[in-house]
């Protein structure tokens, strides 16, 4: 299933899946912080989700375009946002086409949440952080959060902590699974990447599976490919509190990079 498959499939699912109240209360000083030094005004928000970073940064003080490639994410985004009273402008556009759908002059731009992996080789990669480039002013910022590949690669990790939401007509699990070619080569970052949603009903389960393809970007792939899309000035984190990145010990990996 392609990108914009898997996430229509997924739909309102997401929001279930994620605890976004305590994900964006941790999230919410590292980008005070990182936007503050860097005097933004104007941000964007690609491969936005379901909307709910962008109407965080739009509560925040800073006027925020989101856009994502799935319209059924785009559509959850504009009912949360509305339901949020922030105004925020949506676009159902994808990777490599922001600049010509959105404009430009953005003094930030962030892609959060382990979207850039859905681009699957090179080509597809520089065209986005190329476009990512284009839309920046002058010494903008860029913003990138993925999972640890280096690790996840070494370790074969297959498996996320599972999530469990219960509901007043029973309970929803969800199981995140990352699949490795076998025999993998030197070098492959090619994975798949499946989330199983388990529904309990009048005491049944019942089971809903999508796979995508994901490109496990390590961390010399990325830093490589944002020096020649134009970024200077790449600093690597492990997390949101500016934890030094460990390709052997942290969960993720945040970049911050400039124009």
């Amino acid at each position: 299933m392609d990108a914009r498959g898997f996430y229509d499939a997924l739909g309102g699912d997401y929001d279930l899946m994620v605890s976004w109240e305590h994900r964006l209360a941790r999230e919410q000083e590292f980008f005070r912080r990182v936007f503050s030094e860097a005097g933004v005004k104007r941000v964007l928000d690609a491969a936005c989700g379901t909307g709910m970073h962008a109407i965080s940064f739009a509560r925040a003080g800073w006027e925020c375009t989101a856009a994502d490639l799935s319209p059924v994410m785009v559509e959850k985004a504009r009912e949360n946002a509305r339901k949020a009273g922030v105004r925020v402008r949506f676009e159902a556009a994808g990777f490599g086409e922001l600049s010509r759908r959105v404009g430009t002059g953005f003094d930030a731009v962030t892609c959060i949440g382990n979207s850039l992996p859905h681009l699957l080789d090179d080509k597809a990669l520089h065209a986005c952080l190329s476009d990512f480039a284009d839309l920046l002013v002058p010494g903008g910022t860029l913003v990138i959060q993925n999972r640890n590949y280096d690790r996840v690669l070494r370790e074969r990790q297959r498996f996320m902590p599972p999530v469990s939401r219960p509901e007043e007509d029973g309970e929803t699990l969800f199981l995140r699974i990352t699949e490795f070619p076998a025999p993998a080569a030197p070098g492959d970052e090619a994975v798949s990447f499946t989330i199983v949603t388990l529904r309990k009903r009048g005491g049944a389960w019942a089971m809903t599976e999508r796979t995508t393809p994901l490109r496990a970007l390590r961390s010399a792939t990325l830093e490589a490919a944002l020096g020649r899309a134009g970024f200077a000035s790449v600093r690597v984190y492990g997390s949101y509190a500016f934890e030094p990145f460990d390709s052997q010990g942290t969960a993720d990996l945040v970049a911050i990079a400039r124009r």
